[in-house]
């Protein structure tokens, strides 16, 4: 019988594919003239490692802007990494499952994003627990279970108790082999239907 159902966030609560194509999308809208190619390279090669360890942006910030070839302020950044579009259908399924199900979240970013986006959009009304790549120093496809492990634990739910909904299918490539049922949401589509239908495979009871 499923306990918990755990979401992903960039892609599912979002409608943005990911976080840091987001974040990079952020700042070429803020500053016209800059590459997105160039800005997106730049992120990934200075900022990948937010992902993974509990630092903050302040400590790899200057690097960034040098290898993208413009000064940006501590506000643009910070604007940057906190705006997001919510994905209100997304969220409406959230608010019918909390009222028979512990609702999680497991996703792949840095400390300092999650707490701001969570201060905005008061994620932890919905989501406990919220377990975040960078608190574990693990991503959920990085060939471990380290990131799954800790939210099975902190939700106190066993695997065959559990879901967990991705707009990546390489993410849910570890989980299953682990024994959670796994729900791929085509974030292009944003085909909610389809994701309550596969849910309710699984036999997951949600109000109509």
């Amino acid at each position: 019988m499923i306990k918990t159902v755990f979401f992903d966030f960039d892609g599912v609560l979002t409608t943005d594919f990911n976080g840091s194509g987001n974040i990079c999308r952020n700042l070429c809208f803020a500053i016209p003239g800059l590459s997105l190619q160039k800005v997106t390279d730049c992120y990934r090669k200075h900022c990948g490692r937010l992902l993974v360890e509990p630092v903050f942006y302040s400590e790899v910030w200057d690097e960034f802007c040098a290898c993208a070839g413009e000064k940006i302020s501590d506000e643009v950044m910070e604007k940057a990494v906190r705006t997001v579009s919510r994905n209100e259908e997304t969220f409406e399924l959230v608010q019918n499952l909390r009222r028979r199900y512990t609702i999680g979240m497991i996703t792949d970013n840095s400390i300092e994003r999650m707490n701001l986006v969570s201060a905005d959009m008061h994620l932890s009304d919905s989501f406990d627990p919220m377990v975040i790549s960078a608190s574990v120093c693990a991503l959920k496809h990085d060939g471990t279970t380290t990131i799954f492990d800790a939210a099975l634990k902190a939700a106190d739910s066993q695997p065959s108790e559990s879901i967990f909904i991705d707009n990546q299918e390489r993410n849910l490539v570890t989980p299953s082999r682990m024994g959670i049922k796994t729900c791929w949401h085509d974030a292009a589509k944003n085909d909610i239907p389809a994701l309550i239908s596969a849910l309710q495979t699984y036999g997951v009871e949600i109000e109509q």
